[in-house]
C-alpha cells in the first residue's frame, strides 16, 4: 500500500462501539481498534487516499504529517491483510 492507494470499505464489515470498545467485525472475525485506528477506519470512503487520511489524522492528533501518513498506512495495511477493507491501486 502506498500513500496514493485508496482504501475501500467492505459492505459486509460492521463497526460497533460496545462499552467503550471499538470493534469491527466481518463474519466470525472481529478486531478491536484503538482510538487512532478507529479514526482512520471511519475515514475509509473509497475516495480518500492513504495520504489524505494520514493528513486528517495529523490534524486531529497534532502529530507530524509524515508520521501520521506512515501510521495510517500501517493501520490500513493491517486491515486489508485481515480482509476488513479493500484497496484500489493509485490512479495514474
Amino acid at each position: 500500500m502506498t500513500p496514493d492507494s485508496v482504501p475501500v470499505p467492505r459492505l459486509d464489515v460492521r463497526f460497533r462501539n460496545i462499552r467503550g470498545q471499538v470493534l469491527i467485525a466481518r463474519g466470525e472475525d472481529a478486531l478491536e481498534l484503538t482510538e487512532a485506528a478507529a479514526f482512520v477506519f471511519r475515514r475509509i470512503d473509497g475516495t480518500r487516499t492513504v495520504r489524505r487520511i494520514g493528513e486528517e489524522l495529523a490534524a486531529e492528533y497534532g502529530i507530524g504529517a509524515d508520521e501520521a501518513v506512515t501510521d495510517a498506512g500501517d493501520v490500513l495495511t493491517h486491515l486489508a491483510e485481515a480482509g476488513f477493507i479493500g484497496v484500489e491501486a493509485p490512479s495514474s
